[in-house]
């Protein structure tokens, strides 16, 4: 044999032996095992979680969750909501799928076993200890995004600043759970909330405290309730161009007030939250020395696909607000389209004009 035969014939033995001891040093995989990818997020609390890199089957926990995933358009990933209350239809003819997603029956005690029977990945949700604590226990990873209704504010923003940078971190927190298509669309969000802080800053930023008129803001079922300091509503007035009337009661979220106080804060402007009937303050005697009740200044807050004071559509409850507290600066400021344009935007859906009124009047959808 010649020498470079020999050599051919010695590296195809070595090429045989390689292989051979390869195969023999890899373990066979079963073929329907798969390596599930995670992701690390730091929720609103500092706390870092990891979630599926994918999730399919998302559980949202929080009263206007489902909005905020129709924002991002991955209704279609959420396995089980909250229920949508009774006095949001909006949300029905916006996203008749949302009738299709079973409710969770309670948000601070959750079903562990029914969220684990519907394969949950992750659970978005306020924040309420026990309930994080029963999740995680068995496996389900909870990101929370905002503080609870009942939880201590100390969390809650203190400035503008903070509160824009509060607001636009939920929803990427939303975003993020969700995934890279979701991440785009609360980018795309946010940058629509800058905008529009951006235009109302520009015209009340100059206002001396007696241009602000001073507001109450009635979270109802009780007219009496108020959300206090740091809550979103004190800073949607204050971009508006309002003295916010509880802007120094601290406590939980939301808070009782005494009939003594409002008198002495006598507000200029009530708007009413989550009421949908002026007449619980406009026709209560006890109202009727308060000088938006005498000038015929008590309003409704609009109602849409979720509660204006807490969810995305705080965005355009900013924009009621500055045309509703300063008409004569805003007059170039058309409500109708402002509603129709975010809705075909973030909602996908295209409003009439005798819709978009209806929300802005706090009517349901005609029959």
């Amino acid at each position: 044999m010649s020498d470079r035969l020999k050599i051919i014939s010695i590296c195809f033995i070595a090429a045989i032996l390689m292989l051979t001891i390869v195969s023999f040093g890899d373990e066979p995989q079963p073929a329907n095992q798969t390596v599930q990818k995670t992701v690390q997020i730091t929720d609103v609390l500092g706390r870092t979680v990891e979630i599926p890199a994918n999730v399919t089957r998302a559980a949202s926990l929080t009263g206007q969750g489902y909005e905020k995933l129709l924002v991002l358009n991955q209704i279609d990933k959420v396995s089980a909501t909250c229920a949508v209350p009774s006095s949001m239809p909006w949300a029905y003819k916006v996203a008749p799928e949302l009738r299709d997603i079973p409710s969770i029956s309670s948000v601070q005690d959750p079903n562990v076993e029914d969220l684990l029977s519907k394969g949950i990945q992750v659970a978005i949700s306020l924040y309420f200890k026990d309930a994080i604590e029963k999740m995680t226990e068995v496996g389900i990873p909870v990101v929370v995004v905002q503080y609870s209704a009942s939880s201590e504010n100390s969390g809650l923003p203190q400035t503008e600043e903070e509160f824009a940078n509060y607001i636009k971190n939920e929803m990427r927190l939303y975003g993020k759970v969700m995934g890279p298509d979701a991440e785009k669309n609360a980018d795309v969000w946010c940058d629509y909330f800058d905008q529009k802080m951006k235009y109302l800053k520009s015209r009340t930023d100059s206002l001396t405290p007696d241009q602000r008129p001073r507001v109450f803001y009635s979270r109802g079922p009780d007219p009496q309730t108020t959300h206090t300091k740091g809550y979103y509503t004190q800073w949607y007035v204050e971009l508006a161009g309002g003295d916010y009337a509880a802007k120094d009661v601290t406590g939980s979220v939301a808070e009782a007030i005494s009939m003594e106080q409002i008198i002495k804060w006598n507000p200029d402007i009530i708007i009413l939250g989550r009421i949908n009937n002026t007449d619980i303050v406009m026709k209560d005697p006890k109202w009727q020395d308060i000088k938006a009740v005498k000038e015929g200044k008590v309003y409704l807050c609009p109602a849409g696909v979720a509660y204006w004071d807490g969810g995305s559509e705080g965005v355009l409850f900013m924009q009621f607000l500055a045309k509703t507290i300063h008409p004569e600066l805003f007059q170039d400021l058309d409500m109708t389209e402002v509603i129709k344009d975010y809705y075909s935007r973030f909602f996908r859906y295209d409003l009439t004009d005798d819709e978009a009124s209806r929300i802005l009047k706090a009517l349901p959808p005609a029959s």
